[in-house]
């Protein structure tokens, strides 16, 4: 938690430190799952010290839908392609970056991330947008949008579920 505040906070050194830290905890009590949270906490924290190299062999690895299991480690899987798409898009590799953040997004609409969802379809959406493909672009914002704006998410609408008591008796 400690890493993650400080790379809230802006302090990408420290941050790396304490998360590196985390990470040799967990991986030393085996704690697979949590392992590889910090990991993509890590990388991206590596990523924005520009250390894109060490980033790619932390998420590299996380790929693999053995890593932890199909729908295990879904969000952690679709965290590293974001990651890895970001890479790709600062290098100028647009279609890899495509690649990636369309892999994320397969990946994470099984989750109900909502939020990382719609910030995935803004990313793809812009990369689109900025290669001429105005269509496509507007279909990704869309599909965000549509995740943020599910049943229960707006005072309009039905209700995301009936309610338990009908006719006024509790």
């Amino acid at each position: 938690m400690r890493g993650y505040v400080r790379a809230q906070d802006g302090d990408l050194k420290g941050a790396e430190s304490e998360l590196r830290t985390a990470r040799d905890m967990l991986a030393s009590k085996r704690a697979a799952l949590f392992t590889v949270q910090v990991e993509v906490e890590l990388a991206d924290v590596l990523r924005r010290r520009g250390k894109t190299g060490e980033a790619e062999r932390l998420l590299r690895p996380l790929l693999s839908p053995s890593a932890l299991g199909a729908e295990r480690g879904a969000v952690h899987a679709g965290g590293a392609h974001r990651l890895l798409g970001l890479i790709a898009e600062e290098r100028g590799e647009t279609e890899t970056a495509e690649e990636h953040y369309c892999s994320a997004l397969s990946l994470l609409e099984r989750t109900g991330a909502a939020g990382d969802l719609a910030d995935l379809c803004r990313l793809l959406g812009d990369l689109l947008r900025r290669t001429g493909r105005t269509e496509a672009a507007l279909d990704a914002y869309r599909t965000g949008l549509g995740h943020r704006a599910a049943p229960g998410t707006t005072t309009l609408g039905p209700a995301p579920t009936e309610p338990p008591f009908r006719g006024g008796v509790l």
